[in-house]
């Protein structure tokens, strides 16, 4: 399934509409006066270079677009980059995507738009349902979200069966892809310096143990349970822990507090997971069914993966396998690197990288910038390999290397680096990135 082609067309700017974590939000309209909404990421306040949840975010919702969207995850309609007509403020680069006039859940439930009691119940199973099913279709593929709150879920309108509230998950700079369904994520694995918002944080992600996708699962049953009794606003996760212990046992039983409880169990083994949410006898009641199992594949979503020669994909599928948990021994041909394959593999062991993708991603990265940087291999001359390689780690290693030290180190731990700039890297990311088509996730 493809993920479309980004028009990269110019918007016309109007209002502000507020600010999150890494940037600001404003009203813009296309040429036809449509009203639609960019948002513009903040650079990095130390060294102006993209923030990684900025990577992150982009880098995923470039994939769920077109053929690959779902009504309940917000779509990018384009891409935007600092110094084009219509600048992006104080960033490096904008998103642009639809407006959504009614605001977040957390306004809706505090304007009482979300009716309580009787009155609200179907609006409640409403909400459920499509933000469970955007949680399935990320599952399915294998996307935690790992910041679901209530904050994060934009209300909508649809009047295909007859008017009915929307729900539409926003904001994916925490997300990332993980190995598989079961697959967990070591503590503290966020590149930041915590995961989510306090109240909405699954037990296991407080007590700092293992999480995988079952944690975004209690997230969406604190999102359900202010839907039904109104917000829950607590800083601190052990206090945020005992209120939703209180509130959950306080409810009266019925089929919406069964799915309440169901998401809200603290052993993550024990959860429902979303398809197990949705099939429960509550959204049957209402007339919702299990949405179908969507699954897309990473390589038939970009046109860039065929501007990528024969040889390299073998190259990346060789490695990938191997990754895979494929042993079988390579034969003496698979086994000889070229002078940029060694290269990469001496840097990338001078940035004590772990995660193989990153030496594949910085090998994908470069087949990209050689375009650009006809001297791309003679690192004696130019940085842009060295900036393949970093930007790969800063993507995916757990442990995010500083700039600034790579800078400041003149060649004495990290040798082949002595001549860094992060000036110069600054520049030569959003080349990468864009080069990747807004996405630096393997194609292959």
């Amino acid at each position: 399934m493809s993920s479309g082609t980004l028009p990269l067309r110019t918007y016309h700017r109007a209002q502000s509409l507020g600010a999150g974590t890494y940037g600001s939000v404003m009203c813009v309209y296309n040429d036809s006066g449509d009203a639609l909404a960019l948002k513009s990421f903040e650079a990095d306040e130390d060294h102006d270079t993209m923030e990684l949840g900025t990577l992150r975010e982009l880098s995923i919702l470039r994939i769920l677009r077109h053929d690959n969207s779902h009504p309940n995850i917000v779509q990018m309609i384009d891409i935007q980059e600092a110094g084009e007509e219509g600048d992006c403020g104080n960033g490096n680069i904008c998103m642009v995507m639809p407006l959504y006039k009614m605001g977040d859940l957390r306004g809706a439930i505090n304007r009482g738009i979300i009716l309580p009691g009787v009155e609200g119940r179907r609006q409640r199973v409403e909400i459920a349902h499509g933000l469970l099913s955007a949680v399935a279709f990320l599952h399915d593929n294998h996307i935690i979200h790992r910041d679901i709150k209530s904050d994060n879920v934009m209300i909508t309108m649809s009047d295909e069966e007859g008017e009915r509230i929307v729900p539409v998950l926003i904001d994916f700079s925490l997300a990332k892809f993980v190995d598989g369904e079961n697959a967990v994520l070591p503590p503290g694995a966020t590149h930041t310096g915590n995961v989510g918002t306090p109240t909405y944080t699954a037990p296991e992600v407080v007590a700092k143990e293992k999480y995988g996708l079952p944690s975004d699962l209690w997230s969406v049953g604190v999102v359900l349970l202010e839907s039904l009794i109104g917000e829950l606003a607590v800083d601190k996760d052990k206090a945020a822990a005992r209120l939703i212990a209180e509130k959950k046992e306080s409810l009266p039983d019925s089929p919406f507090v069964t799915l309440i409880r169901g998401l809200l169990e603290t052993d993550a083994d024990k959860r429902l997971t979303a398809r197990e949410a949705l099939d429960l006898p509550v959204f049957g009641k209402f007339g919702f069914s299990v949405p179908p199992v969507r699954i897309f594949r990473i390589d038939e979503a970009f046109s860039t993966d065929n501007d990528v020669d024969e040889s390299e994909n073998k190259t990346n599928i060789n490695a990938l396998r191997t990754i895979n948990g494929n042993k079988k021994k390579p034969s003496s041909k698979q086994q000889k690197l070229s002078p940029r394959e060694r290269m990469v593999k001496k840097l990338c062991n001078e940035l004590e990288c772990k995660n193989p993708k990153t030496e594949i991603a910085s090998l994908v990265f470069a087949k990209q910038m050689e375009k650009l940087d006809d001297e791309l291999d003679d690192i004696a001359n130019t940085q842009s390999l060295l900036d393949c390689v970093v930007l790969a780690s800063r993507f995916y290693e757990e442990d995010l290397i500083c700039l600034e030290e790579l800078e400041e180190d003149d060649g004495g731990y990290y040798p082949s680096f002595k001549h860094f700039d992060v000036e110069t890297f600054r520049d030569n990311e959003i080349a990468i990135f864009s080069s990747m088509d807004y996405s630096l996730y393997i194609r292959n």
